[in-house]
């Protein structure tokens, strides 16, 4: 195949059959580097991005055969996604945090106790049990509200009046902080 001067504009089969020119440069790529979670196909699309970057910016006469060319810009393009990989890595070490050297008072203030979760675990083991007494209304419009529905939605489903489902989740959230007080005291 002629080796191709400066090639801004191609078709789709004269890259095709570039590539299936110079289809042994990637699987010797392929053999010589280990990228983690790179299959075949990944292989064969940084050797067509290669190659449309070899193709759009290769000029002949600067001293180069066009294979040797696309070889050098596939392979930069490998090195760059192993270096970039490499970074990842040491990314998670650079942000890691020694217990040992900042001692316990320091680690203790990123992982703070939230008291919330107690509590949702008791509102739940409350109602699980029956013993905070809901209306059937009270139940079904909390049920789809944890759900994340939307009062006016609710009301559709349940066929009642939009205040009446809102007034049904007051009542409820009233009795759920009356019996957690309770409980507290």
């Amino acid at each position: 195949m002629k080796e191709p001067t400066y090639l801004k504009e191609f078709d789709e089969d004269t890259f095709e059959k570039m590539f299936s020119q110079y289809l042994p440069v990637v699987y010797s790529m392929q053999s010589r580097y280990a990228i983690r979670d790179f299959d075949y196909d990944d292989w064969l699309q940084e050797g067509r991005i290669a190659l449309n970057d070899a193709m759009n910016s290769y000029r002949q006469g600067r001293g180069t055969t066009f294979g040797l060319y696309y070889k050098m810009i596939f392979e930069n393009r490998i090195r760059s996604l192993l270096r970039r990989q490499q970074a990842k890595k040491r990314l998670a070490q650079q942000q890691a945090v020694s217990i040992e050297k900042v001692g316990m008072e320091a680690f203790s203030e990123q992982f703070q106790y939230h008291g919330f979760m107690e509590e949702n675990i008791c509102i739940s083991e409350q109602l699980l049990a029956g013993e905070i007494p809901l209306s059937d209304l009270e139940k079904q419009s909390l049920y789809y509200y944890l759900k994340g529905e939307d009062p006016d939605v609710i009301a559709q489903r349940l066929a009642e009046p939009e205040k009446a489902v809102q007034n049904a989740l007051n009542r409820t959230k009233n009795k759920i902080k009356k019996k957690l007080n309770s409980t507290i005291s």
